[in-house]
């Protein structure tokens, strides 16, 4: 080969690695800036969350504040009914399905 044909080669070579490392580079620093947008919207989110903490309850102030504590307490008959069925045993269990098929038998 000639010496231009080797010169030719390297310098298409050299500017090929260059291309790559500028285009590797550009991926890089787009990741680190979408980063650092997520992380700016991360704290962001969070800072939002402290303040709504520290903020007064709505309920607080109402009159409702009662009608809302009732509401996140579980309903009476629900906490009574699987302590109901604990309580009985197989037998009591099977004589009351008999009952359940002897009614539906005679309707």
């Amino acid at each position: 080969m000639k010496n231009s044909t080797k010169i030719k080669a390297g310098l298409l070579l050299t500017s090929l690695a260059c291309a790559a490392g500028a285009t590797a580079a550009l991926v890089l620093l787009q990741k680190k800036r979408e980063e650092e947008v997520y992380h700016e919207a991360e704290l962001k989110a969070m800072d939002e969350l402290e303040e709504m903490m520290r903020e007064d309850s709505d309920c607080a102030s109402c009159a409702c504040a009662e009608e809302c504590a009732a509401a996140d307490m579980p309903d009476a008959f629900d906490a009574e009914a699987p302590a109901a069925e604990e309580e009985q045993t197989p037998d009591e269990a099977e004589e009351d399905d008999e009952a359940d098929d002897e009614k539906s038998v005679e309707n």
